[in-house]
């Protein structure tokens, strides 16, 4: 067992739009909070190493199956994220500012 989760990769299907002003992220076709998809806590990836990457962010509420809040920007790009596939994570939060 991981010292910081189970899963590297839990389910991430669907796409995603970020509101940088209020650190809102709306899904399409998405499953937040679902058992084994985004929970509060978990690290969402925004886009895609090997392609369009954005940054990460921690997930500190799920409203519903299509909408969550992230605690902080700090970790994106800053260029406007929509309609965009993400993975999410139970890595450690630390990950956030060291992508190696």
């Amino acid at each position: 067992m991981a010292l910081w989760g189970n899963s590297d990769n839990v389910t991430s299907a669907g796409t995603v739009t970020l509101n940088y002003a209020t650190g809102i992220c709306t899904g399409s076709g998405t499953a937040f909070g679902a058992s084994g998809s985004a929970q509060e806590g978990d690290v969402i990836r925004f886009g895609d190493r090997s392609g369009t990457y954005f940054g990460d962010a921690v997930i500190v509420s799920i409203a519903s199956a299509t909408q969550l809040t992230i605690g902080s920007t700090a970790g994106l790009s800053g260029v406007a994220i929509a309609a965009t596939s993400f993975t999410v994570s139970q890595c450690p939060v630390s990950s956030i500012g060291d992508v190696t």
